[in-house]
């Protein structure tokens, strides 16, 4: 980049800015000023260790910081409690509160870019400026909600550091690693296809040429993820220019400052932005009329994270519709999986070891477990309920011998233990659980049994459903409009019924296409769903037998999407159900009239 290249890119934000000043849209100011102290304050919150499932690195070293922290905001007692403990008590609410500021100020945003006329609609660079303040705190947070970070830079470390095969040795494989420390899933290989472990690598020889550090290592992968985001917003803005021009701003700002997509791909460097990116760049490539790349940008999507491949399937409908001869369909369709083949071939061949090389993607934690989902509360209460009925021990022994064993347990909650804090409620089921330990291992042991059984049906079950809905989404779609539409619905069941495994950012796959289609309903189920997924995190269990707001946060979560879609999905099939009668009566007429 040239010097002056350097300049105009430096000056960038300023000239949004002015812009938003020139205007005199003081309104959009004041929301402006709002996001950005809805983010500080997410930042500030962040610090609270019980509110963290790893840590964030950037700020450890700056000594100096923490201690100005700890004396003008949070004592160093109240950031370091911990979960269960007595002073992290109102942490959750702390967090909730700063996820509604940050919502209400997304909102007011949304409805701020709806009321203003075509001729004070604000441009591409106001909404990139508001999404680079966001960025600043997102990407020094001191705390993150996911690990998964660490485990694309161990799979990066695994192939280019260790010479292994991502895709079947296992960070654990590789102890002495310095940065195996902070990897989570230390026994699980890539669940991910070689369309992320390409870049993985790639940022793995970067950051060790420059300093192989996990703060390097951590801000690399944060900043590949913000500059995707904002490649996904260009690409929303430049495909709603061509499909929906009079929705452009508002589509392009409910994809770009969504708080899930800002918090989970800044904040966490979460990779699924990675496939929306592929998936986005396929749509605007067909657009312009190059559907053999887009055929490469879907494949690359599904090499990416798995949960694309539906798309492909619709493309191709798509493009068999759109044909205009069956030679034509031929071709398309040879082309298009010869296509396929050689990228997946192509990139899979440098890590193939046969079909244990795809082991993986069968035997991962989310193909064993059921976890923040419909399907988890629905296997939990009829587990509980047998329970309380005397025909099955308590589904609580299954995590509830090792939580109360592990070494982080005693140091958790040594104050309780110490001072037999019986009126605890950790102190008293931990008491209950531990009076017999043989009998509870046997009862532990048939709980296991009794829940992977009752999951597999429930797992079944989702995925019939989910099934279903690819079938009805094949049947309707007939051009690229019915692809996408169908696609975001089948993200949407796939994340509130199809996935008994669930984590909030998968809403974003959901959140992505929705930008691109009608409002109304798609895109404010779109709002809504976002909004409430990072209640899981408020109300993650902090007790081996969950209160009843942590044992139905899913209900929580993903009823009021769902009623809501359903209520429209039902007003729409009871019109489409009277125009296939008036068309009816009205053939029927003409018939008698002929006759």
């Amino acid at each position: 980049m040239s010097l002056g290249q350097s300049a105009r890119a430096w000056a960038f934000p300023r000239r949004g800015v002015r812009s938003v000043l020139l205007g005199r849209d003081w309104a959009l100011l004041a929301l402006g000023v709002l996001h950005i102290f809805a983010y500080g304050s997410f930042f500030v919150v962040m610090h609270l260790k019980s509110q963290s499932w790893s840590p964030g690195q950037v700020l450890e070293p700056l000594s100096w910081y923490w201690t100005w922290f700890y004396r003008v905001i949070f004592s160093e007692e109240r950031v370091a409690a911990v979960r269960r403990s007595d002073a992290a008590v109102l942490h959750p609410f702390l967090m909730l509160a700063s996820l509604l500021l940050v919502s209400a100020a997304y909102l007011l945003l949304l409805v701020r870019f709806r009321s203003l006329p075509d001729a004070r609609q604000p441009r591409l660079r106001v909404l990139l400026v508001l999404v680079v303040c966001a960025a600043v705190p997102l990407l020094a947070l001191p705390n993150l909600l996911s690990s998964d970070m660490y485990s694309y830079i161990a799979f990066g470390r695994v192939a280019v550091v260790h010479g292994a095969n991502p895709f079947i040795d296992a960070p654990a494989r590789f102890a002495s690693d310095p940065f195996y420390r902070w990897v989570n899933w230390k026994q699980v290989a890539s669940v991910y296809g070689p369309g992320w472990i390409y870049p993985s690598m790639v940022l793995t020889i970067v950051v060790n040429s420059i300093k192989p550090h996990v703060i390097t290592y951590v801000l690399a992968y944060k900043l590949l993820a913000l500059v995707l985001h904002i490649a996904c917003g260009l690409l929303v803005w430049a495909i709603l220019g061509r499909w929906r021009p009079e929705q452009r701003v508002w589509g392009t700002a409910l994809y770009l400052l969504n708080p899930l997509a800002l918090i989970e791909f800044v904040g966490n460097g979460h990779n699924d932005v990675l496939m929306i990116f592929f998936i986005l760049l396929g749509i605007l490539l067909h657009l312009r009329g190059h559907w053999y790349w887009t055929i490469c940008s879907f494949t690359l999507a599904v090499l990416t994270k798995w949960i694309a491949l539906p798309l492909l399937p619709l493309y191709a409908l798509t493009l068999l519709w759109e044909a205009p001869s069956w030679r034509n369909r031929a071709w398309k369709t040879v082309v298009g999986c010869s296509l396929s083949a050689i990228l997946a071939v192509g990139l899979y061949r440098p890590f193939w070891e046969g079909w244990s090389t795809l082991e993986i993607l069968f035997e991962a934690p989310p193909q064993q477990r059921l976890i923040n989902s419909l399907g988890d509360v629905i296997s939990s209460d009829i587990q509980r309920e047998l329970w309380l009925r005397g025909r099955w021990p308590n589904p609580a022994l299954v995590d509830t011998i090792p939580l109360y064993s592990n070494p982080g347990s005693r140091a958790i909650n040594s104050n309780i233990i110490r001072h037999n804090r019986r009126d605890d409620l950790w102190g008293k089921q931990r008491g209950q659980f531990l009076e017999d330990r043989a009998r509870l291992r046997a009862d532990q042991t048939l709980a296991k049994l009794n829940r992977t059984w009752l999951n597999d049906k429930i797992r079944k079950i989702a995925l019939g459903l989910l099934g279903l809905a690819c079938l009805i989404a094949a049947a309707v779609t007939r051009n690229m409009r019915m692809a996408v539409l169908a696609g975001a619905w089948i993200f949407f069941v796939y994340c509130a019924i199809g996935a008994v495994w669930f984590w909030p950012w998968y809403v974003t796959w959901f959140v992505a296409l929705a930008a691109l289609l009608d409002w109304r309903v798609t895109g404010r189920t779109a709002i809504l769903f976002s909004l409430l997924a990072p209640l899981t995190y408020v109300f993650y269990p902090t007790l081996p037998d969950p209160v009843w707001w942590q044992r139905y946060r899913a209900v929580m979560i993903f009823v009021p999407p769902l009623l809501f879609a359903g209520w429209h999905g039902a007003y729409a099939l009871q019109n489409a159900w009277r125009q296939w009668q008036a068309r009816r009566t009205g053939a029927q007429r003409v018939e008698a009239g002929s006759s």
